[in-house]
Parts: structure tokens; C-alpha cells; sequence
């Protein structure tokens, strides 16, 4: 979080700011961010605007606290996604795995509240650019990691190369998919699952070019 961002200690309060954070999630369905105020976010969590201020310095605090706990979340997510009995139901197909793991964050753009609207309206924070980046290293180490040891995928510099790529591709290919469409362009996400298991498991490139 912020420096900036008071991070309560007492039951009463962490419901505080937790409602402050769900209300401004939701909001954000309707409203741009642009045009959202501490004020509104205020009223519609059943507080005062010097309640919030107890919390959050401006909105923009809000939005930064409210990301970073949606990226905890992708990290929930991928454990998830990628929990051994996850992976023995794809069997023996990597591309099953990959489309498993693209549908888990598709479904949190469908249903998480405010989480699309922010993935595409919200103004990026550059506190959030380092936090952001470590995050898509991880799951790219974590998908790297799974290939190699249920899929066969050799474990070299040239595969772990690629999956930082590979999360690359998904990620603006998840963008889009749900870029015109709320519920997420079937073909685009299944196209995503193709596209990386294929560029995976691809022969490597000598690098002397022979």
C-alpha cells in the first residue's frame, strides 16, 4: 500500500476500510474514475467523507490500495490454477493447462466488481508498475515451472525466456478478448491457450543461427 494509506488495526475499522475498498470496486462498474469522488465513495459506504480521510488521502490512494489487492489475488489465483490435482486434470495436455489457467483470470474479469473497469479506464499508477511486473514474473515462473515437471517441456534459458513472453502475449490477449465483449471472446481465449502452448513447446532457435 501507499505510505500514505493508514492501514487500520482495530476490528471496527478494518470493516471501515474494507467497505471503503468493496464500495469503491463497485463503483467503479458505473462511474469513471475520472469522475468519481471521496465523496461519493463516502456516502455510498455509509460514512462520512472525514472517515475516509482517516484512511485514504485521496481517491487516487484508494484506487492504488484496491489494486494491490487485486494482484494478492492473482497470486491466490494462480496457486489455484496451478495446485497439482488442477494440473492432473488436464491430463497429458499442456494446451488443457494453459486454457485452464487463461479461463481463471478471465473469470475474475467477468465477476470480480470493478476489476475489468480498472483493467482498462482506470490511470496507471506508476507505484503499482514494479509490483505489477514482479507479479507477471511469477506467474510465468510458475507456469514454467508446471510445464516442466507434468508436460515434458525442457527446462533451459530459452524456455523460461519464453514464458515471461508467453504471460506477455496472454495478458494483452486477454485485453483483447474482453475488450468489447463483458463475458470474453470464446475464440480469442481459446487462441490464447493455443498460441502459447504452441510458441512453448516450439523447437528452440540455435543461437549461433545454424
Amino acid at each position: 500500500m501507499s505510505p500514505l494509506v493508514r492501514e487500520p488495526q482495530q476490528q471496527r475499522s478494518r470493516e471501515k476500510f474494507a467497505r471503503i475498498l468493496a464500495t469503491t470496486a463497485r463503483l467503479l462498474e458505473t462511474v469513471p474514475f475520472e469522475q468519481l469522488s471521496t465523496k461519493q465513495i463516502a456516502a455510498e459506504a455509509g460514512m462520512s467523507v472525514g472517515a475516509l480521510y482517516r484512511f485514504f488521502p485521496d481517491k487516487e490512494a484508494v484506487l492504488e490500495t484496491l489494486e494491490h489487492s487485486w494482484m494478492e489475488g492473482d497470486l491466490r489465483l494462480l496457486e489455484a490454477a496451478t495446485a497439482p490435482e488442477a494440473v492432473a486434470a488436464c491430463g497429458s495436455s499442456s494446451e488443457r493447462f494453459l486454457a485452464g489457467v487463461v479461463e481463471a483470470y478471465a473469470n475474475r474479469l467477468r465477476a470480480l466488481p470493478g476489476y475489468r473497469q480498472s483493467w482498462f479506464h482506470s490511470p496507471k499508477i506508476p507505484s503499482l508498475v514494479d509490483p505489477s511486473d514482479e507479479v507477471d514474473a511469477l506467474i510465468a515462473a510458475r507456469v514454467h515451472q508446471v510445464l516442466v515437471a507434468s508436460f515434458g517441456l525442457a527446462d533451459t534459458a530459452g524456455t523460461r525466456r519464453r514464458a515471461g513472453l508467453a504471460v506477455t502475449v496472454g495478458i494483452h490477449l486477454l485485453s483483447a478478448a474482453f475488450r468489447e465483449d463483458p463475458d470474453g471472446d470464446p475464440e480469442v481465449l481459446a487462441d490464447a491457450a493455443l498460441m502459447m502452448d504452441r510458441y512453448f513447446f516450439a523447437p528452440e532457435r540455435d543461437p549461433q543461427g545454424s
